[in-house]
């Protein structure tokens, strides 16, 4: 820890399963802005008060919370609605699907988290527009690593771009990271929005999904991705996935037909309804998905978009 950077502590009492309700914040390996261990999580967090890292450390019973930053103080504020304490889990009743109610079992209960924060959330799922997982983890860590700044804390973490680092590039500027004009432009637009983006976190999800949904660019898919993290409604879905319908609909009925619409996944989901988002996240946590049947896909290079 360096000397002079602020650092607060607070314990939270934990009830349920700490990881699943962290998950979202730090999804794929090899992020620059997060760090996994087996019963620690720590994030570096760019917060309205200033640049930050979250650390969560959690035994049975309760979870030890560290700060450091400028953000510091907001982070522990903020700390237990991350760790759900807005979520309710014991009106959702898995039991009308017998393979829901078994997975419950195992895998439940677990609150929903909600980080407060819109940007970095929502820069990184437009970096993950139109192209597969490996590579938008790859420009994200590659954009991190070349532009983002180091993070307060021990961690050795870096925060993502900030607003204003993006807003002041061209798209041409996003090629090195493999990224083409229209994924750029969109961030470029978001960045120039951030701050008033950023009230998206505290609205309920309809008047969020509208708020995000005004910047060019911005759709269903990347306004519910970033929702699903930033507010934590048990009941938001992320729409027009590529793959979640598949998954959804696998788990439910066995069939695993490929690029389905979300159709079939919104009709199946209906009966757990306020907690559709707690199935799917219930379904990722127990690792369910469906048998591979091709290749997987690749992106095309920069130069054919």
């Amino acid at each position: 820890m360096s000397t002079g950077v602020r650092h607060e502590t607070r314990t939270i009492a934990l009830d349920g399963r700490c990881r699943p309700t962290l998950t979202p914040f730090g999804v794929f390996p090899r992020n620059p802005t997060h760090r996994w261990a087996p019963r620690s999580f720590a994030n570096a967090v760019w917060t309205p008060a200033g640049p930050g890292t979250v650390a969560f450390t959690w035994t049975s019973g309760s979870v030890d919370v560290e700060a450091w930053g400028e953000g510091a103080t907001w982070l522990l504020d903020a700390a237990p609605r991350w760790l759900g304490s807005h979520d309710d889990p014991s009106g959702f009743d898995p039991t009308p699907n017998a393979r829901l109610a078994d997975l419950w079992r195992q895998h439940g209960p677990f609150r929903l988290g909600a980080s407060g924060v819109v940007w970095q959330h929502l820069l990184f799922t437009i970096v993950g527009q139109r192209v597969t997982t490996q590579e938008a983890v790859r420009a994200w860590r590659e954009m991190v690593t070349e532009w983002g700044e180091p993070a307060p804390g021990p961690f050795g973490l870096t925060l993502a771009p900030s607003p204003e680092t993006v807003a002041s590039r061209s798209y041409v500027d996003f090629h090195h990271f493999g990224i083409e004009r229209s994924r750029a432009t969109t961030m470029i637009a978001a960045a120039r929005s951030a701050h008033r983006l950023e009230r998206a976190a505290s609205m309920d999800s309809d008047a969020a999904l509208r708020h995000l949904m005004h910047v060019p660019g911005i759709g269903p898919w990347t306004a519910t991705s970033t929702l699903t993290a930033s507010i934590g409604d048990p009941d938001i879905v992320v729409e027009r996935d590529y793959g979640l319908p598949t998954m959804v609909v696998w788990a439910f009925t066995g069939d695993a037909t490929r690029q389905l619409d979300d159709t079939r996944m919104f009709e199946l989901l209906e009966p757990f309804r306020p907690h559709r988002q707690r199935v799917v996240r219930l379904l990722f946590a127990a690792g369910v998905s469906p048998p591979r049947r091709a290749p997987r896909a690749r992106n095309p290079r920069i130069a054919w978009l």
